[in-house]
């Protein structure tokens, strides 16, 4: 299975990184991993190196992004979407945490198999964003290894 990390980062490889508790959610404990976090859907790794400051509220359902600071979303932004394949990994560092998220545990950092290079706004190919004037998007995708 493909997993997918995204970020707002150009990196060589992933490193683990503490997951924090935004400010009114409440994500279970057992959620909050010191790990690196990848996804079996490129569009939610796409939203999340997509993201402005703030808060974002995905609902995979309705396939829509809410956004604390819609102000702040910039479609021109350049994000990076890491690949992985899950049987490279061993399966007791392979942490199912929600059907969005699995967790790479006890190790490090990963090195991708692939980097694409993607512009913030074709999160609009898969999710409306609520309260955001979109304007007409033209999408390219430029891998990088």
């Amino acid at each position: 299975m493909k997993l997918y990390h995204g970020s707002p980062n150009n990196f060589s490889t992933v490193q683990k990184n503490q997951a924090q508790q935004g400010d009114n959610m409440d994500v279970p404990k057992d959620e909050l991993l010191d790990a690196i976090y990848l996804s079996p859907k490129f569009e939610f790794a796409l939203a999340v190196a997509s993201m402005p400051e703030g808060a974002a509220h995905i609902d995979d359902k309705k396939h829509t992004i809410e956004f604390e600071n819609p102000q702040l979303f910039d479609q021109e932004k350049v994000v990076y979407i890491y690949e992985f394949d899950s049987e490279a990994i061993p399966p007791e560092n392979l942490k199912y945490v929600d059907e969005q998220q699995y967790a790479v545990i006890n190790m490090p950092e990963l090195r991708p198999n692939r980097i694409t290079i993607h512009k913030a706004e074709e999160i609009m190919r898969f999710y409306e964003l609520k309260n955001l004037g979109h304007s007409e998007a033209k999408f390219e995708t430029r891998i990088l290894k």
